[in-house]
């Protein structure tokens, strides 16, 4: 009878069970995260190497027509900081900085040449040489977001050191005049920009630009002990440049977050 009884009560239990199974809530399956964007909010630094080509031209102030214009191409490099805030996908920023060549040669042109003291008193055996020797700027950035790649377009003020000189083609040691200014002008250019990886603290973001610099046109007087003025000359410049741009981004005390 107890055998009976207690399979009686095990086959009901088999019976009951997926009904109550069936009542029992099953949870949803929970949604993944969202995908991981980068954030381009921070300060930075940044080492700029580069290959750039300049444009110097004068003219001198006792004779327009006569030419004192160079140009040539050669290597540069720069360090620059700058801050920058994200809205939905639009960075704004502002930034500047210091850019120097890797040598400081000066460009050549000879007399009697269109670039070289021809005009309505040509004088021979002579070189025109000029260099910009420096130059600064500072502006603003603003790009466009496309999570870890950002593209940008850039532009402000720049000043640079300018200098042109004058010497006997035949006895190089000797100079016939010398000049050094500093120029105003303004600077515009584009870039991209793409974050690597985390390194030191900081974010690794890899990108490349391209830098339009004109200097403004300024009075150059002779330095050379004993002048006259008669060398004094009206010079302006200019310089493009094509760099690699290597950025570390900071977020100091969570001011700014990084997240990615």
């Amino acid at each position: 009878m107890n055998k009976l009884l207690t399979s009686v009560i095990a086959l009901t239990a088999l019976a009951a069970g997926p009904a109550i199974a069936a009542d029992i809530p099953v949870k949803a399956p929970v949604a993944p995260p969202p995908p991981a964007v980068y954030n381009w909010t921070g300060f930075y630094s940044v080492t700029t190497l580069g290959g750039g080509w300049e444009e110097i031209n004068g003219t001198f102030a006792s004779a327009p027509t006569v030419q004192h214009n160079t140009d040539q191409s050669k290597g540069w490099w720069g360090s620059l900081y700058g801050v920058q805030y994200q809205w939905s996908n639009w960075v704004l920023g502002v930034e500047g900085g210091y850019s120097r060549p890797f040598n400081h040669d000066f460009a050549s042109s000879l007399s009697v040449s269109a670039d070289c003291l021809d005009g309505g008193a040509p004088v021979a055996n002579r070189t025109c040489a000029s260099r910009i020797n420096n130059y600064w700027n500072v502006g603003g950035r603003l790009g466009y977001a496309w999570n870890n790649w950002l593209f940008y377009g850039t532009g402000g003020y720049a000043n640079g050191r300018v200098q042109t000189e004058t010497f006997v083609t035949s006895t190089p040691t000797v100079f016939t005049s010398f000049t050094s200014a500093r120029h105003g002008g303004w600077y515009a250019g584009a870039g991209v920009d793409v974050f690597v990886t985390k390194v030191w603290n900081s974010d690794l973001i890899l990108g490349v630009e391209y830098q339009h610099v004109e200097f403004d046109t300024r009075l150059h007087v002779d330095q050379l002990p004993g002048a006259t003025g008669i060398n004094n000359r009206n010079v302006d410049a200019n310089l493009d440049v094509v760099r690699a741009r290597i950025t570390f981004k900071w977020s100091p005390g969570g001011l700014f977050g990084t997240r990615y």
